[in-house]
């Protein structure tokens, strides 16, 4: 299974002021919850085969270097690739990548 979901994010709000809970909730809840249970139903249908399965998560340089005015993208990449990394600690024989392509030309990035 690949999880290539990502959004940036409200860039306009800077870290000390990101007060709005509810666009908290949603950005998370997007970028990271959904992959999360997302990813546990996807080892739930398949747990008979556990030791075949590859799990791909496309993360981001931003996931260990905070960038300014990218704490939602920097947070839930990070958060996400923590968890892909615990997941791949208690299941040693499902392979789990966390990816980082690098830059990539799309309009998350006009």
């Amino acid at each position: 299974i690949f999880h290539n979901v990502g959004s940036l994010g409200n860039l306009a709000v800077e870290t000390y002021r990101m007060e709005n809970v509810e666009e908290l909730r949603q950005y998370y809840d997007l970028n990271v919850f959904k992959v999360i249970s997302l990813n546990t139903q996807f080892l739930k249908v398949f747990e008979e085969v556990e030791d075949r399965i590859i799990i791909v998560n496309i993360t981001s340089l931003c996931a260990i270097k905070p960038m300014g005015g990218m704490a939602y993208y920097c947070s839930g990449k990070a958060a996400r690739e923590m968890y892909f990394r615990v997941l791949a600690e208690e299941k040693k024989h499902i392979k789990v990548l966390n990816y980082s392509p690098g830059p990539v030309e799309t309009a998350m990035i006009d």
